[in-house]
């Protein structure tokens, strides 16, 4: 009896999560549909709790094979993906357009140009901290700008490497990094969403090869397989 409870809650999560998910994604599509960035983050915190929640059933209540969890993982690295890429492609409330190409003219792309493109390595961050030290930069927006594109792709050197064996090296790792960050700045650069500058490309590499090593830290490893109930 309480095994088919408990089929039962899984198959609810499952489709109550998807349900969701759906939501969140169509009123990114639908733009009649006002969703604001805290409640959309809210949302997708509600979908992982409910996988997550999935997982402990299936393993420890259903005694599915360990297996079955690369489904979750799969779940909840599509759900960080896709907040990403509505944080850095369409997100109002950082400047974002979405994936719309904007009919250019001289004028708009030199001003462009001139404010949010940059191939200067250490430029912005120059700049940050520099005008943070001078009272010039506000703490909101340089915590934003430096420590938020170094935590932004952190959680990739979680899922990356529990979901596929070749990123266990680092070499791989990096350079499938390195090609995410590139596509999402050249995305932002021709639907002009956001800046398209080489600093966002250090930051965001720097912060997933940090968490990246520490995840090689066997104590460390052990306990991120526990959470997602993978040993």
């Amino acid at each position: 009896m309480k095994t088919k409870i408990y089929k039962i809650i899984s198959i609810v999560l499952y489709v109550v999560s998807f349900l969701i998910l759906l939501f969140c994604i169509k009123t990114r599509l639908n733009s009649n549909i006002y969703l604001n960035t805290n409640t959309r983050l809210l949302l997708l915190l509600v979908v992982c709790i409910f996988i997550y929640i999935n997982g402990f059933i299936l393993v420890k209540k259903l005694k599915f094979s360990d297996k079955i969890l690369k489904v979750n993982l799969v779940i909840y690295t599509l759900i960080y993906i896709f907040t990403i890429c509505t944080l850095t492609l369409f997100d109002e409330l950082y400047g974002r357009n979405g994936l719309i190409l904007i009919d250019w003219d001289k004028e708009l792309l030199d001003y462009y140009m001139s404010t949010s493109f940059n191939l200067i390595p250490f430029k912005t961050i120059k700049l940050f901290i520099n005008g943070y030290i001078n009272g010039v930069v506000i703490r909101q927006d340089f915590i934003t700008n430096i420590f938020g594109n170094i935590c932004a792709f952190m959680p990739f050197a979680i899922f990356l490497p529990l979901l596929f064996k070749k990123m266990n090296k680092y070499l791989k790792f990096l350079i499938t990094m390195i090609v995410i960050v590139v596509v999402i700045e050249v995305l932002q650069f021709v639907t002009l969403s956001g800046a398209c500058d080489i600093d966002d490309l250090i930051l965001n590499v720097l912060g997933a090869s940090v968490i990246y090593f520490i995840t090689k830290i066997k104590f460390i490893n052990r306990l991120i397989r526990k959470f997602f109930f993978l040993e």
